[in-house]
């Protein structure tokens, strides 16, 4: 009878094989810089874990900016005062929690103010400073707003925050 480690035509396969062992040590030594100590394998380790937990912050982080949301600013149809701009979304977020980026992102001006018609939520934000603050004012979505100045903002107002500019932090006001 065969012994169980060899194939049918008597060889053993890679995994039984000395040089592939080394191969792998070698690659870990490298992966981890291996000093040939239990303190080079544990220092590698807690650098990896480390570069882990940075990578995973960083990426938490920049979800809270815009998240790969795609602004189309464009300036408002018959907008008299030329400070008026528009965007059309369709996603699943919360204006208040995008603000301040979309503010750093978009505004070339504190005079300006931004409407962003969100689809999905059938809503329509007014983003607007004020000092120090920017009033994020929520409003309901009135079919065909985004296409004249006359109709944007003539929604209902459902929610209104404040976002300090220099801190980022939500108030909301109703």
């Amino acid at each position: 009878m065969k012994d169980k480690a060899t194939k049918s035509n008597g060889k053993k396969p890679i995994f039984k094989k000395w040089w592939f062992w080394v191969i792998i040590v070698v690659i870990l030594a490298a992966i981890f810089g291996n000093t040939g100590t239990k303190d080079g394998v544990e220092d590698g380790a807690k650098d990896a874990i480390n570069s882990t937990e940075q990578q995973a912050d960083k990426t938490q982080d920049e979800s809270t900016a815009q998240d790969d949301i795609s602004f189309v600013v464009t300036n408002v149809p018959n907008d008299v005062t030329g400070n008026w701009r528009i965007a059309t979304i369709a996603e699943n977020i919360e204006m208040q929690d995008y603000a301040l980026d979309y503010y750093k992102e978009h505004f070339k001006s504190d005079d300006e103010i931004h409407a962003i018609v969100n689809f999905n939520y059938k809503t329509t934000t007014k983003l607007s400073v004020m000092g120090n603050l920017l009033d994020v004012s929520v409003y309901e979505y009135v079919d065909k707003e985004e296409h004249d100045a006359k109709l944007l903002f003539s929604g209902m107002l459902l929610k209104e925050y404040h976002v300090n500019k220099d801190t980022g932090e939500i108030e909301e006001i109703q």
